[in-house]
């Protein structure tokens, strides 16, 4: 009886996926000697009362601010009048939980390059916004609030919130965390706010559950 093909192929597959589970824990181990980010940090998830709070801040209007970013150039949030919508990643300084989400954003960031602009607001000053930006390869400005008076001007709970701000300085819609579904209505939403067509987003490894990220302190 001919042995099928398969069975002869199945130890080779069996070692690649060892090898490919090895490799991805060992990456996560290096970055997290090189960035002293502990990725062992349980995931967290988006409620039912951030998701009303959330809804709750559409049409409010937005903290208006000047503020340099990590490129060197100074970038107004929430300009009323300005060229383009904004939508605006909040971020905190050693969470996995923006580090996991960074691609998808830097991802949105390029699909909606000209049309949008995007920015990040991390919970640290000027110096930990650059090395964020670099170490990530960010796709967007990033600008330190220490003060976390844009984070709570914005009412933020948590690293991964994100809005988009109309050019009148309101929010047009915030989420508190992202999923694919999320990733979805952020691609429709952003298509709707500039009047294009909208095309697939592919949300790839995103997770299915409602995630956010660590709280920001209050």
């Amino acid at each position: 009886m001919a042995i099928p093909r398969i069975l002869y192929l199945l130890p080779s597959l069996v070692l690649g996926i060892a090898v490919a589970t090895f490799a991805l824990v060992e990456s996560r181990a290096h970055a997290q000697n090189e960035a002293g980010i502990d990725f062992s940090q349980p995931h967290h998830y988006v409620t039912r009362e951030m998701e009303l709070e959330s809804e709750a801040m559409k049409n409010r209007r937005v903290p208006d601010e000047v503020v340099p970013t990590n490129l060197g150039r100074a970038f107004h949030i929430g300009a009323d009048g300005g060229l383009r919508p904004q939508f605006v990643l909040f971020i905190k300084q050693g969470c996995v939980c923006s580090i996991d989400a960074q691609p998808f954003f830097n991802r949105m960031a390029r699909k909606f390059s000209g049309k949008i602009d995007f920015v990040g607001v991390i919970d640290a000053d000027a110096g930990a916004a650059k090395a964020y930006a670099s170490q990530f390869l960010v796709a967007f400005p990033v600008v330190g609030d220490s003060t976390l008076d844009l984070i709570h001007g914005f009412k933020a709970q948590a690293a991964v919130y994100s809005a988009l701000v109309a050019r009148n300085g309101h929010i047009v819609k915030m989420w508190p965390g992202y999923n694919a579904d999320m990733l979805g209505e952020m691609n429709r939403v952003l298509s709707e706010a500039v009047g294009v067509k909208e095309t697939p987003f592919a949300p790839e490894y995103a997770p299915l559950r409602k995630t956010t990220g660590c709280a920001f302190s209050s």
